[in-house]
C-alpha cells in the first residue's frame, strides 16, 4: 500500500509540474513576442524620424531618397536669388537718393542762397552814399587799356559791373532788388577774368597785388555786419578804387597798351 501511495503521489506531482510548465511556457513566449514587437515599433519610429530629419535638413550627402538633393537645390534657389536682386535694387535706389541729396545740399546751401538772393546785406536800410556811387564809375577807366592789350572779356565784365554795382550799391542799397543778385554774380567773374589777364601778361608779382583790393573788400564786409556805416562807406569805396587803380597801373606801366591797335 505504501508503494502504491508513493507512486500516486509522484504521479500527481509530475502532473502538477507538467501543468505548471504548460502554463508558464506560453507566458514566457507571450512576453518575448511582446518585447520583440515593441522593439520593432521603436525601430520603425526611429527610422521614420531619420527619414523626416533627412528631408527637413538639406544635405549633399547621398541618401536612400534623392529628394534631399532636390530639396537642397530648391531651398538654395529660393533663399539666394531674391536677396541679390533686392540688394542691387536697394543699392541703385540708395545711389539715386545720394545724388538727389547732394544736389539738394548744393541748392539749399547758405552761400548759394545768399549769392542769388534779392535781399540787401546791409542792415541799416536804404541809405545811399554819394562816395560809393561815384566809385562805381571808376570801373570804366581800365576798359580802353584792356581792349588795347587784347583782353576783351575782362573789359566786358568791367562794363557790366559798372551798371550792376551802381544799381546795387547806390540806387537800391538796403532794399530788395535783382540788382543785388546781378552784382553778386558779375563781381567775382570780373575779378577773376582781370586777375587772369594780369597774370598771363605781366606775371605773378602783379597778380599778387590784387590782395590789397581783397583786403579792402573784407574790411567793408566786416563793418557792414557790425552796422558801422561810415567805416563801410570808406572801405567799400576803396575796394572799387584800389582794384581799378591796380589794373590801370599794371597795363600802363608794362607797355601793353598799343599792341592790338
Amino acid at each position: 500500500m505504501s508503494i502504491w501511495a508513493n507512486k500516486t503521489v509522484k504521479g500527481s506531482a509530475l502532473i502538477q509540474k507538467k501543468e505548471s510548465s504548460k502554463i508558464i511556457y506560453p507566458i514566457s513566449r507571450i512576453s518575448t513576442d511582446t518585447s520583440s514587437g515593441e522593439e520593432r515599433e521603436k525601430h520603425r519610429s526611429n527610422s521614420a524620424q531619420d527619414v523626416r530629419l533627412r528631408r527637413s535638413s538639406p544635405t549633399l550627402v547621398p541618401s536612400v531618397s534623392e529628394s534631399s538633393i532636390s530639396d537642397y537645390d530648391d531651398d538654395n534657389s529660393i533663399r539666394t536669388i531674391p536677396p541679390t536682386t533686392t540688394m542691387t535694387t536697394s543699392q541703385a535706389t540708395s545711389d539715386e537718393s545720394k545724388k538727389h541729396l547732394t544736389l539738394r545740399k548744393v541748392a539749399n546751401s547758405i552761400l548759394f542762397k545768399k549769392r542769388l538772393s534779392r535781399q540787401s546785406s546791409l542792415s541799416w536800410g536804404h541809405k545811399p552814399s554819394p562816395l560809393i556811387g561815384a566809385s562805381c564809375f571808376l570801373f570804366l577807366l581800365p576798359i580802353p587799356l584792356l581792349l588795347r592789350a587784347c583782353c576783351p572779356l575782362p573789359a566786358f565784365f568791367l562794363g557790366c559791373i559798372t551798371v550792376s554795382s551802381y544799381l546795387s550799391d547806390h540806387v537800391y542799397t538796403g532794399v530788395e532788388s535783382w540788382a543785388h543778385t546781378a552784382d553778386r554774380v558779375l563781381a567775382p567773374l570780373a575779378f577773376a577774368s582781370n586777375l587772369y589777364s594780369i597774370y598771363a601778361h605781366h606775371g605773378s608779382v602783379w597778380a599778387l597785388s590784387s590782395l590789397a583790393a581783397l583786403k579792402c573788400h573784407v574790411l567793408a564786409n566786416y563793418y557792414s555786419k557790425r552796422g558801422m556805416y561810415d567805416e563801410f562807406v570808406i572801405w567799400h569805396s576803396l575796394w572799387h578804387a584800389v582794384g581799378v587803380g591796380l589794373i590801370v597801373v599794371c597795363f600802363a606801366v608794362n607797355g601793353r597798351v598799343s599792341e592790338c591797335w
